[in-house]
């Protein structure tokens, strides 16, 4: 065995005789949480390619979703109903234009909020919600903020680390007019690459995001502070900018061409889209066979860059004891595509998209070192992270606790998980164990199905083949009961 694991599976097994015995840990949570992430480019999730050795000792040692799924295709709506326990119809956040204080009551408790309600000191390093402008309040109630804006009127205190400055290596800079064309435009420019970023590791803002994590894990270990740390990865999100020694770990003519080609699509509910430009990377066009795989080359060291630095965050868990008594969540906010249907970046309702990294160690959980096949929401993150810690969840939750798969991964659990977009088309999707539904509001068709279990890559939309007019009105009713009729019986 891994002296890892070994070393975990030891410090565990104690605290599960606390459990057996009686006794309620006092958990901290550790909630990592990175940008644009494709759970099949994570080695620990079967890429063959992609290196994430700390990541995989995390699955090693915890509960590692196989099937774990956001409710909106891209951030905004994601993160505000995943620290709400609410859906975005529910939530009114819709697309990343959706200003979450205006739609959101402030009598709805986040996450954070929730917990510092509960005793907890809460910090947080870079991005939680979509942007300060959004979450204003939501942000003030943080004992420490690093590494991102900081609400008017806070008064914690000051950056824990100081690192030298970076010198600008942008020959581009922005237009000053943020609401000039020009400016969207430079904008554009800015996510639209990849390749080197001519920076080192350590001036990269995802490793001094992490180096600022651990030096926190430290400082709460000597006080006995009992902590939510948030801490985030801009990565892989675009540009896929990483330094070259990351790089250097990849040979783009050993990357396989992108699945899914736009010539096996049929009847394809996004066909706009795969034959034009896309949102964030290749904007304008297509790319060249040579320039998918140098741009997924560059995806894949950005995934090994955020691996390094999340090994930072584990390492100091290890070494300070915190292991023993804090929960560690890591995820993606939402998938990405990689070339699949011509598709890059996000904002479809397609499993790419759909589907995104979710890591749960609990120290004591009897699951721990096992798969979960079994199909999980991200909505159902907040009574989950609420019965770990030992209190109530917030009301009105439209997710549930997956604890019970923390323990028994094998155990059926939902029938189906839901999503909801705005940004590209509008609508909402089904997705069961082995279909899936969509239905838009507006867009180049009405319905979209797609038959998992022979078509796992999406390519054949089936909605008006006679042969699964039955599944159709069967999973429309389903969509149109909504989650609760996917609940485990």
């Amino acid at each position: 065995m891994n002296p890892f694991v070994r070393k975990f599976a030891w410090l565990s097994s104690g605290l599960a005789a606390l459990v057996a015995a009686g006794a309620t840990p006092r958990f901290n949570v550790l909630l990592i949480d990175i940008e644009d992430c494709n759970a099949d480019a994570l080695g620990c999730y079967g890429n063959p390619i992609c290196r994430t050795p700390n990541l995989d000792r995390l699955a090693a040692t915890g509960v590692r979703f196989d099937r774990a799924y956001v409710q909106a295709v891209c951030c905004n709506p994601s993160r505000a109903s995943f620290l709400t326990g609410l859906r975005p119809r529910t939530t009114g956040v819709l697309s990343n234009q959706d200003v979450m204080d205006r739609h959101i009551p402030p009598e709805v408790p986040t996450l954070p909020e929730w917990l510092k309600q509960h005793g907890f000191y809460l910090a947080n390093v870079g991005k939680l919600f979509h942007t300060l402008e959004y979450a204003e309040a939501r942000y003030r109630v943080f004992d420490r903020l690093e590494h991102c804006d900081r609400p008017a009127g806070w008064n914690g205190p000051p950056p824990l680390l100081k690192f030298p400055s970076v010198r600008s290596r942008n020959p581009d800079p922005p237009p000053p007019n943020k609401d000039s064309r020009e400016y969207r435009e430079w904008k554009r420019r800015q996510s639209d690459r990849y390749g080197d970023s001519g920076l080192a590791w350590e001036e990269h803002g995802d490793y001094r995001m992490a180096a600022t994590a651990a030096a926190l894990l430290r400082q709460f270990a000597k006080e006995g502070t009992r902590f939510f740390l948030s801490v985030a990865q801009s990565k892989p999100h675009t540009p896929l900018l990483a330094p070259k020694k990351f790089l250097d770990m990849y040979d783009p003519t050993k990357i396989p061409d992108p699945p899914a080609p736009v010539s096996a699509l049929h009847k394809f509910p996004y066909m706009k889209r795969a034959t034009g430009g896309n949102p964030d990377i290749f904007t304008q066009r297509q790319p060249t066979p040579e320039e998918a795989r140098a741009a997924i080359a560059a995806y894949y060291a950005c995934v090994t860059m955020v691996d390094a630095n999340i090994g930072l965050i584990l390492s100091a868990l290890e070494e300070t004891g915190l292991a023993t008594n804090t929960v560690v969540i890591f995820l993606g906010d939402h998938g990405f595509h990689l070339g699949d249907h011509g598709f890059w970046s996000k904002y479809s309702m397609l499993e790419a998209t759909h589907r995104a990294p979710l890591i749960v160690r609990v120290p004591g959980a009897r699951g721990n070192g096992r798969p979960c096949r079994s199909l999980v929401e991200f909505v159902d993150l907040v009574p989950t992270i609420c019965e770990l810690v030992g209190i109530p969840a917030p009301p009105n939750q439209e997710g549930i606790s997956f604890v019970p798969l923390l323990n028994s991964p094998e155990r059926p659990w939902k029938t189906a998980v839901f999503i909801t977009e705005k940004d590209s088309e509008e609508g909402d999707a089904v997705r069961t164990e082995k279909f899936r539904y969509m239905e838009f509001v507006k867009g180049e068709m009405p319905a979209a199905l797609f038959d998992l279990e022979k078509d796992p890559w999406e390519t054949r939309n089936v909605a008006d083949d006679p042969a699964y007019a039955e599944i159709r009105a069967e999973l429309a009713r389903l969509l149109k009961a909504g989650w609760k009729a996917a609940l485990p019986k």
